[in-house]
Formats: structure tokens, sequence, C-alpha cells
């Protein structure tokens, strides 16, 4: 059965997923991978999605679900994660996210991916948006890995700490071990 761009489109959409490599794509149409790529250069050609990367397109134009789904497994973090729990007003420059895989900078999409290790990938949450999903990490996680990867100012933290969840902090910075708990604590109970 021949498909035609609208109804991939469509049948992305369905699919909940805006993010696309070649491999989901053949996936989802249930084609080839060579016919897929036809399919993807055809859809940008089209009009019908963006290239975000060689072999990746997007059907939306949304930053939190472009950076959540560009990298998997990634979940956003940091300053946009603190922006999208209302707890900051300035918006960050660019969409930060952490990634157990190495680190990313997508300058032209305005999206960094920060690495951690595997065994601090938690504390987030999938949340519903624009009719796609995104990942997101708790408000105390997202304080958790500005102090870890150093790119949350102290001064910041200290002033949002009265609006996190205390207890959820505390069981977060008790995962960690040695220096770095000591530390954690030593900013958060200052």
């Amino acid at each position: 059965m021949a498909l035609n761009l609208y109804q991939i489109k469509e049948m992305a959409l369905k699919s909940r997923r805006a993010v696309y490599s070649v491999q989901q794509l053949a996936n989802l149409i249930g084609k080839p991978k060579s016919i897929a790529k036809v399919y993807l250069s055809r859809l940008v050609k089209k009009g019908l999605a963006k290239r975000l990367l060689r072999g990746r397109i997007t059907f939306v134009d949304d930053d939190y679900i472009i950076a959540t789904q560009l990298l998997e497994p990634s979940y956003i973090s940091l300053h946009s994660a603190l922006l999208f729990h209302g707890l900051i007003q300035q918006v960050p420059k660019n969409t930060d996210c952490v990634t157990p895989k190495n680190s990313r900078n997508y300058r032209a999409h305005g999206i960094n991916y920060h690495k951690i290790p595997s065994s601090f990938f938690y504390g987030y949450e999938k949340y519903q948006k624009a009719g796609s999903y995104i990942f997101v990490a708790d408000p105390e996680k997202a304080i958790i890995d500005g102090i870890y990867l150093h790119l949350i100012p102290i001064n910041m933290i200290r002033d949002i700490l009265n609006k996190l969840n205390r207890d959820k902090l505390n069981k977060y910075i008790l995962r960690f071990k040695g220096k770095g708990q000591k530390r954690l604590k030593a900013i958060c109970y200052d």
C-alpha cells in the first residue's frame, strides 16, 4: 500500500512522537529504511517536516519537544526545567538537557545536552505537550543537576530553595556518596 506524505505526517502525529530518525520513520510506515529515507527527504521538501540533522526530522516547532526527542534518553533540566516549573522568570538562551550519553551542543537549534552518569539519570517526569510529550526534571533534581554540573549559580539556588519539596531534595541528595553528598548538603542546607 502506497502512503502519501500527508498520511505519513498524520500517522506520525497520531503516534504522539514528533521527532523521527530514518529508522523510526521506517518502523512507523512499515517500509525498509531505504524507502523511509526517500519519504523523509520528500516530507522536508514539501514543507511538512523540518530537517533537524542529517537523517532526523521534526513535525513540530517546539523547543522542548525537539530537545526531549532529538537525543534519547534525555530530559530537560537546569534553568530550562526551573523555568518550566515557574521557579525562575528569565528565559534561558538555550534549552538544557541531561543525558547519560556524551555531551552535545546543537547551536543551530539552541539545545545543549550535558552528560551525567547513568546512576544520576532519575528525578524526571513525562508531560503531555502540543500533542506530543516531553521529559522534564523535577525542580529538586534540576537543582541537583545544576550543582553537579556547576551550571546553576549558588545564589540562584538559595533564592528558590524555600519553594522546593525538602523531603524530595533530601532523598535526591542521599543518593550521592562522599564529597558530592557533602557539597550538596553544604549548598542546600547552609
